[in-house]
């Protein structure tokens, strides 16, 4: 039987991929200029995508490997006045290794077809967040339009005319909907680009397929204008079937995440040597990134069954426990921070009367000004607010219900439905920046499975 493959560019740590894999697709090529979240799918590679080669996830900038397609040069179709180019997108840039190799020139080369394209290109200059910290309405308005960042989907459009995929997905941020033309500007290069694509976009939101997280995100999505016509579907009508897989009831937080180890603050700032981590029993035990007890022994299976064993589905529709826990460790809180998440109460932002105890802590007798979330309980009968990649700086906002600490990355990342197994490498800071950024991987096999209900469609 013929095997549907995929290309996973801005791939991040794997979300997108591991929904793709999930349901029969082999990975051709992972690509992103992060080469810690590209040593996650690494990491994993054998578990999610056992028949792709490792010189196949390719860490550098996109901006410079698509020129190994011997395609036309990216024209920049930027709609602001101005562009910005932050330092740090320098220094990310200098860090990432050439990609002018023969190895990675041959193998693109190599490539003359492929069955779907996915990709979620950096949101950051769309993200409403960035907006919010401008100051007047017309700064808000220009600051996420005029972010180079912004073009970058006109190289994942590249892929798209050199290899002409039956199916394409780009996801973004909600942000970009209201950002000016680029919904439209995607859409129409999209239609426009090799073959044409019949496209159309859709804001979907996890909670309802689900996830315990209020996550919205644009999703577009686009099928070959000729096979459109030939099979008698469009974008719309895989749109209204995704749809239909929305689910009536909720997952909270608590069938999410509390069959977990009950752990500690971490004591100590900077205190992330696996060497100083406590043995499990201890009552300042503070979590372990790689548990030396079994899986089996630290998890409570009478709790939240349901969710975990809806996440480990991802897994050829079977459970699979790892050896042992992964990524549930704590970090460094100062004795300011900890008394007032112990005031805080769980889902009430800072402006509500029954947090009162906790904003005269924060604000010591001055006027309190910031996000009324910036201290924020999260509420165990209710789903999380959007896990986002800012949980990298600190986890304010994201205080556990019931245990006096933020969250911790395996916590974060049951959150956004990665199963148990999914090891994420690197330090905790990085660990919770590759979670924030990840499409959910149960979202991701939602849309998978429809497009495989094309797909062998049209391979028959």
């Amino acid at each position: 039987m013929k095997k549907n493959t995929f290309i996973d560019l801005f791939s991040g740590s794997g979300g997108l991929s591991l929904g793709f894999s999930n349901n029969g697709f082999d990975l051709l090529l992972a690509n992103d200029i992060d080469n810690q979240a590209l040593n996650t799918i690494r990491y994993n590679l054998k578990i999610t995508h056992p028949n792709t080669n490792e010189n196949h996830i390719i860490h550098g900038d996109i901006t410079e490997i698509y020129k190994n397609l011997n395609v036309a040069m990216v024209k920049q179709k930027l709609l602001g006045h101005k562009t910005v180019v932050t330092n740090k997108s320098i220094q990310i840039k200098k860090r990432a290794p050439s990609t002018y190799t023969n190895e990675v020139k041959e193998y693109l080369n190599s490539l003359t077809q492929c069955d779907v394209i996915i990709g979620g290109p950096p949101c950051q200059g769309f993200s409403m967040i960035g907006r919010a910290k401008r100051g007047n309405l017309i700064d808000r308005t220009k600051g996420f339009i005029d972010d180079p960042r912004n073009s970058l989907f006109s190289y994942y459009l590249k892929f798209v005319e050199k290899l002409n995929p039956k199916l394409v997905l780009i996801e973004n941020v909600k942000g970009l909907k209201s950002a000016s033309e680029y919904e439209s500007l995607i859409k129409n290069s999209l239609k426009n680009i090799g073959k044409k694509y019949d496209v159309e976009s859709i804001l979907l939101n996890t909670k309802d397929f689900g996830i315990p997280q209020n996550r919205e995100r644009i999703f577009f999505i686009g099928i070959r204008k000729e096979l459109k016509i030939k099979y008698n579907i469009g974008a719309c009508d895989i749109i209204q079937n995704i749809l239909k897989k929305k689910q009536k009831t909720t997952i909270n937080l608590k069938d999410a995440i509390f069959d977990l180890p009950v752990i500690s603050s971490n004591p100590k700032p900077n205190n992330y040597d696996e060497k100083k981590e406590i043995k499990f029993g201890n009552k300042k035990y503070f979590g372990e990134n790689v548990s030396k007890l079994k899986y089996e022994v630290l998890i409570n299976h009478q709790k939240c069954t349901k969710y975990r064993n809806q996440i480990n589905r991802l897994k050829n529709k079977g459970i699979i426990h790892p050896e042992t826990l992964y990524n549930h460790k704590s970090r460094y809180h100062n004795p300011n921070d900890l008394s007032i998440y112990n005031s805080l109460k769980q889902g009430k932002y800072l402006n509500h009367p029954s947090n009162i105890a906790a904003l005269k802590k924060i604000n010591k007798g001055t006027p309190f000004t910031g996000f009324l979330d910036k201290y924020f309980k999260l509420n165990q009968n209710h789903i999380s607010k959007t896990i986002i990649a800012h949980l990298e700086t600190d986890g304010n906002s994201y205080v556990h219900p019931s245990q006096n600490r933020s969250i911790t990355p395996r916590e974060a990342a049951r959150i956004q439905s990665f199963p148990d197994w999914y090891f994420f490498t690197g330090s905790l800071r990085n660990q919770f920046k590759q979670i924030g950024n990840a499409v959910p991987p149960l979202l991701a096999s939602v849309i998978a499975k429809e497009f495989i209900k094309i797909l062998t469609k049209i391979n028959k």
